[in-house]
């Protein structure tokens, strides 16, 4: 009896193991993107620009908004003049694509709307090494973004 109780123990080791395991999987890339665009929007809809400048990444740059200092003064004066009041971001529809030859990803269209109007969006994601909830990890941030019309 007492080898069969062993021999119980080691398949209950073992199949702990492999579940431990199969919860430790890496996410895809795609994963990680919808993770940040979701961010996104959250931050967007609740107004919440530190949590929105957390899926900006340290190298951000634009032609308009400069980099990531400038892009969130800027963001700042938007929600300050009242542009996010009942905004509303709508990733229902978006596409993702992927270029690893570039590293760099492609998220559109993010649809925002509010009292000024609406606008599309395209986000140019990178994977960059972060600090997400007080832990070093790999992340696909914002880099640059595209309005249409603008």
């Amino acid at each position: 009896m007492s080898s069969m109780v062993k021999s119980l123990g080691l398949v209950v080791v073992i199949a702990l193991v492999v579940a431990g395991c199969a919860g430790l999987k890496k996410k895809s890339d795609e994963e990680m993107i919808r993770e940040t665009v979701q961010k996104v929007k959250l931050a967007l809809e609740s107004k919440n620009l530190d949590m929105l400048m957390e899926t900006f990444a340290e190298d951000f740059s634009h032609d308009e908004a400069g980099d990531k200092a400038k892009a969130r003064e800027m963001l700042q004066m938007g929600i300050d003049m009242g542009y996010a009041d009942d905004g509303e971001c709508n990733i229902e529809n978006i596409q993702i694509k992927i270029d690893k030859a570039k590293g760099e990803a492609s998220v559109y269209p993010l649809d925002l709307s509010g009292a000024p109007g609406s606008v599309s969006v395209e986000l140019i994601m990178g994977k960059r090494e972060a600090v997400i909830g007080g832990k070093k990890q790999t992340a696909w941030l914002i880099t640059t973004l595209n309005a249409d019309g603008v």
